[in-house]
């Protein structure tokens, strides 16, 4: 990805340029207008990268969110732009070829009919993004029923009173929460109303639950709603890419005094060893451990089912060849908007829902929350209720 960052960032000037020129030419023919129209362009292509700069710098915390906020609306939104403006490049070239395609009223006065397009163009992508906003409102339940042919019973060295796992096996599974600018208080209160009401036997969170830093979860005071949810075998996670951009160690330590566990290349045996679940630092760390070596150093019992939490679905070989009986992974949001979605599904071998690979098994979650523009268009916000069942006898 950095390899390409210099030539993903050209293609991305050069598409702003563009559009800016095209809407340009269709602006009204008022010199304030069209004077201020290239550094408003301009303003909407930095504002998200000159608001990261910012945060990064410690610097004017509340310009830095509003650049976020603007920035990322305008990102999601951009391939919009880019469809639509290149649909009236088609149109424009056809109606030079057949002018009588065009009504004489706009063909005796080309300047409307750019203006009447430009308006056109605003009002179909606000409703497109409003019908989005209003999916995004409302998640899902997503439900898998899944086999692990392992025994799920306590290790012999387990203390006689170990009760074991229920079968079959109830996790509420959830990523991406993204909370902080965009997705506050309220919203962080309903996912954990949603989550809690499946009575999950365990809640896994594969990363990305803050968004831009811990600021904005400190002041609305957000752990006080997650230290509602509940499960018997407890509250685990792992951390993704933006907690690790935020510092993964005050993310790590914020999250566990609310009561959240974070596996920070580490795996624990719950019900008496009847489960081992391992969780991975994300790919954004260099120095993470080796899966093998992750295992052997916990001294994972591999007779029994072993769940990894890893941010992201990048590698499916290693942990098939590592033993892993189920991966649950968020950080693709399935692309979040059409046609971010087809270019992800490209990206990823597994970009969303449930695979498997012989006996290893993957499900990365579209994610619970979002980022840049709170709409969802041809995916769906989701929480993942999974019924696992295991073999009775070993």
């Amino acid at each position: 990805m950095r390899s390409h960052f210099p030539l993903i960032l050209t293609a991305y000037f050069f598409i702003c340029l563009w559009l800016g020129f095209r809407s340009w030419q269709a602006l009204p023919r008022r010199r304030w207008l069209r004077n201020l129209w290239p550094a408003f362009i301009a303003a909407l292509s930095l504002s998200f990268m000159v608001g990261i700069l910012l945060r990064f710098a410690d610097l004017w915390e509340p310009v830095a969110r509003a650049c976020r906020l603007v920035g990322g609306i305008w990102l999601v939104t951009l391939p919009y732009w880019c469809l639509i403006t290149f649909a009236f490049e088609i149109v424009r070239i056809a109606t030079r070829l057949r002018p009588s395609l065009v009504p004489q009223s706009l063909r005796q006065n080309p300047q409307r009919a750019r203006t009447l397009g430009l308006l056109g163009s605003v009002l179909l992508v606000v409703l497109i993004f409003t019908a989005g906003y209003i999916r995004f409102l409302h998640p899902q339940v997503t439900r898998y029923a899944i086999h692990i042919d392992k025994p799920a019973i306590p290790a012999a060295s387990s203390p006689s009173a170990s009760p074991g796992l229920p079968q079959p096996l109830r996790i509420a599974f959830a990523a991406d929460l993204h909370i902080g600018d965009i997705i506050g208080k309220k919203r962080t209160a309903d996912y954990v109303r949603r989550i809690n009401a499946l009575n999950p036997d365990l809640i896994l969170l594969a990363g990305d639950l803050l968004d831009n830093g811990l600021a904005p979860l400190i002041e609305q005071d957000i752990g006080a709603e997650l230290a509602k949810l509940r499960a018997p075998l407890g509250v685990h996670a792992v951390l993704g890419n933006h907690e690790t951009y935020s510092g993964a160690d005050d993310c790590a330590a914020w999250f566990s005094r609310y009561g959240i566990r974070v596996l920070r290349d580490e795996a624990v045996p719950l019900a008496g060893g009847a489960l081992w679940l391992a969780g991975r630092n994300d790919a954004t760390i260099r120095t993470r451990k080796p899966l093998a070596q992750l295992l052997a150093d916990a001294g994972v019992d591999r007779t029994r089912p072993v769940i990894l939490l890893d941010h992201q679905p990048n590698d499916l070989v290693t942990p098939a060849s590592a033993g892993i009986d189920l991966q649950l992974s968020g950080h693709t949001h399935n692309g979040q908007v059409w046609p971010v979605s087809l270019v992800v599904a490209r990206l990823y071998d597994v970009a969303y829902g449930h695979a498997r690979r012989g006996d290893f098994q993957i499900c990365v979650t579209s994610g619970l929350g979002l980022w840049g523009l709170p709409a969802r268009i041809g995916t769906v916000s989701e929480i993942v209720d999974l019924e696992i069942s295991f073999r009775r006898s070993p």
